[in-house]
């Protein structure tokens, strides 16, 4: 029976039940491999924030199960060309990789108002079980990424490299550029509703609401380069690069308090810090305009 590209022809909301359909049989996969690991490790009664290296190792096959797999499926179910479907296509331009890295240095101080902004989110009072429940799932969230990042050890901070920047920027761009931005062009034609819709279930997907915002807008911009270079590539490395800089300005010590590092800015220092979103911005702005030149033209 002939696998490669059978679901090709199929309509948009076909396509989509069979990615939720990949998604679900990786999660599953993830669960049982890391369930399996852990028992066989640490037994029955073990808590797996004990020990941060096991929670990297399940961290790494929960993302290759659930978002790699996935997207790797879809390419090669949805289509006769999956290297085409997936967007692999080389960038050798060094000017390209270069302004890339300075776009999202650029991007930081923006990315952390906004979520700054998102943080003072409040909703209604008859919505307040949700808002706890909300708050909850970012204290979680906070308490384990503080866990995996608790060590300034060279080895610690590669490893954390290895699973929080280089696999998380690979995984999931696959999945939500990659393939998803695929099933909702099957549906829309307008690039800009594809890249935004794909955006907005990027962030929703993580359940940490409290940085839905700021994690739109990144997941819209690696959508825009994806659409200017089509490169997966490109995405990819600038994902990497995002959370590369969260990783090491969370584990030194001297930067992991810094409040322009963890865009906890207090009220006083709040002027001063939009000034420099400000001209970061602006700046953004010309290196980006540069930069899409040069991938429209690669």
């Amino acid at each position: 029976m002939r696998i490669k590209g059978i679901y090709a022809t199929r309509p948009a909301i076909i396509q989509l039940l069979i990615l939720l359909l990949f998604l679900l049989a990786g999660a599953v996969l993830s669960s049982i491999i890391s369930t399996g690991l852990l028992l066989a490790t640490h037994g029955l009664q073990a808590d797996i924030t004990q020990d941060a290296n096991l929670m990297r190792f399940v961290q790494f096959i929960s993302a290759i199960c659930t978002f790699l797999l996935p997207a790797i499926a879809m390419a090669w179910t949805c289509s006769d060309n999956p290297c085409h479907y997936l967007s692999i296509k080389k960038i050798t331009d060094g000017r390209i990789w270069i302004l890339t890295l300075v776009c999202m240095f650029l991007f930081s101080p923006v990315i952390n108002l906004l979520g700054l902004l998102n943080k003072q989110m409040e909703l209604p009072a008859f919505m307040a079980p949700i808002e706890e429940w909300m708050r909850a799932q970012e204290s979680l969230a906070e308490q384990l990424t503080t866990i995996l990042l608790s060590s300034d050890s060279f080895w610690v901070i590669l490893s954390n490299l290895i699973v929080i920047a280089v696999t998380a920027g690979v995984t999931e761009e696959f999945l939500f550029r990659g393939a998803l931005q695929r099933v909702i062009g099957k549906w829309a034609s307008n690039p800009h509703t594809i890249i935004w819709v794909a955006a907005i279930l990027f962030s929703a997907f993580h359940l940490q609401f409290y940085g839905f915002l700021p994690r739109m807008i990144l997941g819209a911009y690696f959508g825009y380069l994806l659409y200017w270079s089509k490169s997966i590539w490109i995405p990819v490395f600038a994902h990497f690069v995002n959370n590369a800089f969260a990783v090491i300005g969370m584990s030194d010590s001297r930067l992991k308090d810094n409040e322009f590092i963890t865009g906890d800015i207090p009220a006083e220092h709040l002027l001063e810090f939009s000034l420099i979103a400000l001209l970061s911005i602006l700046l953004f702005i010309l290196a980006n305009r540069r930069l899409r030149k040069l991938l429209l033209d690669c």
